[in-house]
């Protein structure tokens, strides 16, 4: 094996990344890049398939990346999927740049291959480079910790196993190989942001560390240590001083201290609801001014300062839809949070509706987790006949500003729990039960 071979299996094996059994389905454009985590994934006997994506932004010559992409597949025996988009007309729709619909289109899509041949990741081909690209761009705009962070090299389903190799290395790699790859002249131009960072900024900040990929890198884990950090001080004020009543949260400020980095936790808590830094600033000042009543509304939600408490309230019954994998510890869904652990059995059962203890071998990851809908049917725990939800809700007496609040976690289509409410009988703990799925949501969160 080359340097680069040696270091890809060591760096997926230390991280825990995927297995050998793991089904993988790789984005690839034709680039160097992807051709290059290909052509390793293949000598190394990992089992992948290609999906390319077909923008229609570049005339011949993108039908002439796919049919190389299509050859390279067919070169390594592997399954090979495509998918034409009219990617202008949905920028134009919907008011975004070429660039965040060409994002939004191919992961979109993604999700629905995974999904449909049950795949375990989704593999990209960024890169060191990439990665420091991601953290200038995401810094001159203006951004969180997460933000200069930059690309996480593993999040959720998606994995990025080149993420400690420089392009330098790629393409060294690919030239000791002898492999061919697709040219996207775009890259050349500096008429995006991001090749501007890459093609101008990039060469002048090498001029005065010519080792910044490496520092880079040390840089980053830093800003890992710092956002965990952050996330375990908003958690725990959360935790404390927070709760939720008639769909709203309502956020106690007696904790607050500016001087103690009381601003960057009340962003990172509010951001979820759609608030900028400047908003929080703003509130900060309401509260220290005692103006009861100010409000701040955000395209999601609306903030009332109520003396020394914040009351958020969604502006819209909310239908975001997330999806769980095997892996998270916790997770957070129109600003509910949920922690999640598996045991060996036995366990302890708690019996209390803000648990959910399932029989994890029963279950098909990722799991959905959605708001309810008119005809959605499960099995109660403790009935053998399936009940509508909405009967089911009526029964429980849960009040009409709730409902549009409460989540279902849903394993290959089967409803398996109603949020803070019952789990499906088909998924209870039995005699033959082995693994535990514990799920529970925190209501003061």
């Amino acid at each position: 094996m080359t340097n680069l071979s040696e270091k890809f299996e060591a760096y997926i094996q230390s991280h825990g990344l995927f297995g050998k059994e793991s089904r993988l389905l790789v984005a690839v454009s034709g680039g160097i890049d992807s051709v290059v985590l290909c052509h390793l994934l293949h000598q190394l006997g990992y089992q992948f398939s290609v999906a390319h994506c077909n923008f229609g932004l570049r005339g011949k010559d993108s039908d002439q990346d796919e049919q190389f992409v299509r050859a390279l597949s067919g070169s390594m025996d592997v399954p090979f999927y495509t998918q034409h988009f009219e990617t202008e007309a949905y920028a134009q729709t919907n008011k975004v740049s070429i660039q965040m619909a060409a994002r939004d289109l191919r992961y979109a899509w993604f999700d629905t291959l995974m999904s449909e041949h049950q795949m375990d990741y989704l593999l990209t081909a960024h890169h060191a480079n990439d990665l420091i690209e991601t953290s200038l761009f995401n810094f001159t705009k203006g951004t969180s910790i997460a933000g200069l962070r930059g690309i996480q090299k593993k999040n959720g389903q998606t994995i990025r196993p080149l993420s400690f190799a420089t392009k330098k290395k790629i393409h060294k790699y690919a030239e000791a190989h002898a492999l061919t790859w697709r040219e996207d002249s775009s890259n050349a131009s500096n008429k995006y942001h991001r090749n501007r960072i890459r093609n101008v900024v990039i060469p002048e900040l090498r001029k005065i560390n010519p080792s910044l990929e490496k520092t880079y890198m040390q840089n980053q884990e830093r800003f890992e240590s710092l956002e965990a950090l952050l996330k375990s001080r908003t958690k725990s004020v959360l935790k404390q001083f927070s709760s939720m009543k008639n769909g709203a949260q309502k956020l106690d400020m007696s904790w607050m201290d500016v001087k103690n980095g009381g601003l960057v936790i009340l962003e990172d808590i509010l951001r979820p609801y759609g608030f900028n830094i400047e908003q929080c600033k703003a509130i900060i000042v309401a509260l220290r001014s005692s103006i009861p009543g100010k409000r701040f509304s955000s395209d999601e939600s609306v903030l009332v300062v109520d003396r020394d408490q914040l009351v958020i309230t969604p502006l819209d019954s909310p239908t975001d839809e997330a999806a769980l994998t095997e892996d998270m510890t916790e997770i957070t869904v129109q600003g509910q949070y949920f922690g999640i652990s598996q045991e060996s059995m036995p366990v302890e059962i708690i019996r209390s509706s803000d648990y959910a203890f399932l029989d994890a071998d029963l279950l098909a990851f990722p799991i959905k987790i959605r708001n309810w809908e008119q005809g959605d049917r499960f099995i109660p725990l403790g009935m053998t006949a399936q009940k509508k939800v909405s009967d089911f809700m009526i029964d429980e007496k849960i009040p009409v500003n709730l409902k549009s609040r409460i989540l279902l976690f849903e394993s290959d289509k089967e409803i398996i729990w109603i949020a803070g409410q019952r789990i499906d009988n088909r998924y209870k703990i039995t005699d033959t039960t082995q693994r535990v799925l514990i799920i529970k949501q925190d209501r003061n969160v």
